[in-house]
């Protein structure tokens, strides 16, 4: 276990886990649906495309799979694939095919200029009316107005349905904005006038109803054909740039559009390309998130901050399944990449984790730490940056993902993570 340095305010909370079997959390968040203490979240009635879930154990996912050359290995490991290339996948996995929100990809053909010879005023411009709106820079694919209905017919024909046609029964749709972090400003219309849309707030309201309706519009266009939607809807409360919100009204537009999807694609679990693991308060942003929506089919995607898996902590990957077993329920999905395997299929350890189905729900015990116990062990996370915990096991011995043993009572060292199967 890696051990960081404590500063002189570390807590210890001793905590006896025999009772955990009778107590629950009074103060669990509240919203996405009914759970029972053992984490069961009953299936949608809809008739929909959605992953088959199940309540114990790791439910992987694949974001891409152009470096997966054999889908065979997903079998009885994973559920989703988001972003294939084919339809067909084995037995019980879930494709979806992939599209751009506010943008024509994967389309590449109708380049810029062919946008400008052919519908300059579906452009989207920033302030300076000059500059197209690009998304990340990106200037192949062109930002598009969404709430244009000329526009919306053009994107289902041309993306939508040569998807469904080819056997997709899941849309992806990825880089939804919950902000205009983009500063979409306007375009002009087909006489040429400029057409104000957007100010510079980047949480503008009129954005927010833009995008809300344009999701609206996906999800009944799919559902129309039988099919479900896969929102990217990342929560950027984690990261430290300049798209980080953690206001009230951002999280009140992205609790929305989360409601909206059928199935939540989240690229910023607990780990997000740095060193350190996410802590503190914008873990308990991040977790809260997780359980007020945590009977929404999704797929949390844990970055590690090396190029390949197997070069990170085998710490740090404890603690992406440590936290995935503190607030999963049965649709939850997870994945885990470096920087440079995403689209390929991780054999990462620690996902063949099982610990049986979930007694409780994720209990707060004293200040720090947070616990789950399950039918065949204990999963722990101290998600603080400075203080330790300690931790009264039930009698017995406890062996974690990577064959430490523990008995009695411990200490859980801040930024830490313990999957604990009893012996």
């Amino acid at each position: 276990m890696r051990i960081r340095r404590m500063s002189s305010a570390a807590v210890i909370v001793a905590v006896g886990l025999g009772m955990l079997t009778t107590t629950a959390r009074a103060d669990e968040p509240a919203g996405g649906g009914s759970a029972s203490a053992g984490g069961t979240c009953a299936r949608p009635a809809s008739g929909l495309p959605l992953p088959v879930t199940r309540d114990h154990g790791v439910l992987q996912a694949q974001v891409f799979d152009r470096q997966v050359p054999d889908p065979s290995v997903y079998a009885g490991r994973v559920g989703f694939v988001w972003g294939a290339l084919k339809a067909a996948q084995p037995a019980g996995v879930l494709a979806s095919s992939y599209v751009t929100a506010f943008r024509n990809a994967p389309a590449r053909q109708y380049t810029p200029e062919w946008f400008k010879t052919n519908h300059p005023d579906w452009i989207e411009y920033t302030a300076d009316r000059t500059t197209p709106a690009w998304e990340f820079n990106n200037q192949v694919y062109t930002p598009i107005d969404i709430s244009n209905p000329e526009v919306r017919q053009w994107f289902t024909t041309n993306l939508i349905d040569p998807a469904l046609a080819a056997g997709f029964t899941t849309i992806a749709v990825d880089n939804i904005g919950v902000r205009n972090d983009f500063h979409v400003s306007g375009h002009y219309d087909k006489d040429g006038n400029w057409v104000q849309q957007f100010g510079t707030d980047p949480k503008d309201p009129a954005w927010v109803a833009d995008v809300l309706d344009w999701l609206r519009y996906l999800r009944d266009y799919a559902h129309a054909h039988g099919a479900s939607v896969a929102f990217n809807l990342t929560f950027n409360g984690s990261l430290h740039d300049e798209f980080q919100d953690k206001s009230p009204e951002y999280l009140a537009a992205l609790d929305q559009m989360i409601d909206i999807s059928d199935i939540w694609l989240n690229e910023q679990g607990f780990t997000v390309h740095r060193t350190e693991n996410v802590v503190d308060d914008e873990w308990q942003l991040m977790f809260d998130l997780l359980r007020r929506h945590r009977c929404k089919p999704s797929v949390i995607l844990n970055k590690l901050p090396t190029d390949y898996w197997n070069q990170a902590t085998p710490e740090q990957r404890q603690w992406v399944v440590a936290n995935y077993l503190l607030y999963r329920e049965s649709p939850a999905m997870l994945e885990s990449t470096g920087r440079k395997d995403y689209a390929t299929f991780n054999e990462i350890p620690e996902m063949s984790a099982d610990l049986g189905t979930a007694i409780t729900p994720p209990v707060r015990r004293g200040p720090v730490l947070w616990t789950r116990l399950y039918r065949e062990g204990i999963t722990v996370v101290n998600p603080t940056s400075s203080q330790t915990a300690q931790l009264t096991l039930p009698s017995g011995t406890y062996t974690d993902l990577h064959g430490a043993q523990y008995s009695g009572k411990i200490n859980i060292p801040a930024n830490t993570g313990l999957v604990l199967k009893r012996s």
